[in-house]
C-alpha cells in the first residue's frame, strides 16, 4: 500500500492511523481504558500531539507507566513515567523484563 492509495469507494487506504488534523476515533473509549489501566505504556510519542497526548491526564495515581522512545522526550514532572530511551522493539523488551521482575 502506498501513501494516498484509495479503495474502490474513494477512501484512503491505510492501517489504523489517525493523521494530523483528524478526529481520533474512540477517544472516549481510550480514555475509559486508560482510567482502568494497571500498567500504561506510551511508545514512540512526543506527548505533545493532542488529543491522544491528553490521555495521560486520565491515568490513576500510582499506575506503573512507561514511555519508550529513542528521542529525548520531555515528560511533564507530574507524570511518574519510567523512560526507556530505545526503539520500540528493544524498549518493549526492557519494559517486559522489568515487569516480569516486579511480578515475580
Amino acid at each position: 500500500m502506498s501513501y494516498g492509495e484509495k479503495n474502490s469507494d474513494g477512501e484512503l487506504m491505510r492501517p489504523h492511523i489517525v493523521w494530523f488534523g483528524e478526529a481520533v476515533p474512540a477517544i472516549t473509549e481510550a480514555a475509559r481504558l486508560v482510567r482502568s489501566a494497571d500498567i500504561f505504556a506510551v511508545i514512540g510519542s512526543s506527548l505533545v500531539v493532542y488529543p491522544a497526548a491528553g490521555l495521560v491526564n486520565d491515568l490513576r495515581s500510582g499506575v506503573k507507566s512507561y514511555l519508550i522512545d529513542p528521542a529525548d522526550v520531555q515528560v511533564p514532572g507530574w507524570l511518574n513515567f519510567t523512560v526507556i530511551k530505545e526503539v520500540a522493539s528493544k524498549g518493549t523488551a526492557v519494559m517486559r523484563d522489568e515487569l516480569l521482575k516486579i511480578l515475580s
